[in-house]
């Protein structure tokens, strides 16, 4: 199942869908690409992969449960460490491609960077299938490709939808019944780069080769801090 989103032609940037069957500078100087889709308007820079939707999303309210450091869960806002980037991406555990993948690539791109950079990269997947995903598992999930990783559920189906719409994330799930476990989930696929204001300062989308997620992060460090 894939989902439709619009796509960036002119500026050669897509906004990919996946089914698995403070301000960073002057906008000026951080995007001097800029486009119109319906009311959304997108930024790119001049070789790094990715965009950036204009203005900038704050996420800094967006309330969350994090199972990294407590089995019970701690409350979490998507919020970089300072001068630091946190990537945040909505996945399930049953994926059986994209969302390894995804982790995969980004997991590789942070081995290339600078250890003093790489220390300042952590990575958040949050579940869009809380039904079968378990916080601690989420965790062991995501810590098998980056060190720095964080579990994420919402509170509750509410919780999720705030997070998703603040993200501007879509997913659907396929009808059955309570008591089935085995059902398609479709979700997009993009990954989320915040900075310590909470804002997403960049979006990278699926697929991306680890050198260029490297190359883009390393751009995004200077650009920001």
């Amino acid at each position: 199942m894939s989902l439709a989103p619009p796509l960036l032609l002119a500026a050669a940037v897509a906004l990919l869908t996946a089914a698995c069957a403070t301000e960073p500078t002057t906008e000026a100087e951080a995007t001097p690409v800029s486009v119109e889709n319906g009311q959304q308007a997108y930024g790119v820079v001049e070789g790094r992969i990715g965009y950036r939707r204009l203005p900038t999303p704050d996420v800094s309210t967006t309330e969350l449960v994090d199972f990294a450091t407590s089995a019970q869960g701690r409350s979490f806002v998507p919020v970089a460490g300072t001068g630091e980037i946190l990537l945040v991406y909505f996945g399930y555990l049953s994926c059986p491609d994209v969302c390894p993948t995804t982790l995969a690539d980004f997991g590789r791109a942070i081995d290339k960077l600078p250890d003093d950079l790489a220390q300042r990269v952590s990575f958040a997947m949050i579940s869009v299938d809380p039904e079968r995903d378990q916080g601690s598992q989420i965790v062991d999930y995501v810590t098998v490709f980056i060190d720095r990783g964080h579990g994420l559920l919402a509170a509750d189906a509410s919780g999720l939808a705030a997070a998703t719409e603040a993200f501007g994330v879509e997913f659907v799930i396929e009808d059955h019944d309570s008591d089935h476990t085995e059902y398609e989930v479709g979700h997009s696929a993009t990954v989320f780069a915040i900075d310590e204001d909470g804002l997403i300062i960049w979006e990278f989308t699926y697929p991306s080769a680890s050198s260029d997620l490297a190359d883009a992060l390393v751009s995004l460090f200077e650009e920001r801090y």
